[in-house]
């Protein structure tokens, strides 16, 4: 009776785990959209605050530079 439920077990186990092992082309396609949104979103705060960070990085860059030892 135990070898039969053993065997159902391991039927079980190895099925999902064909099931889960058939997926992994999707996980590519799915990886490369959410890194695409990532950069999307980046794209689009930095269009949205375009002038303020161009005014910080010249600011900041303009004072390493004058400045005798750096900070």
């Amino acid at each position: 009776m135990l070898n039969k439920v053993d065997g159902l077990v391991i039927g079980m186990q190895n099925r999902l785990y064909h099931f889960w092992d058939d997926e992994q082309g999707d996980t590519n396609f799915i990886s490369m959209l959410v890194i695409l949104g990532i950069a999307l979103a980046l794209a689009g705060v930095f269009l949205g605050f375009k002038d303020q960070i161009l005014e910080w990085v010249d600011t900041n860059i303009g004072d390493f530079f004058s400045k005798s030892g750096g900070r």
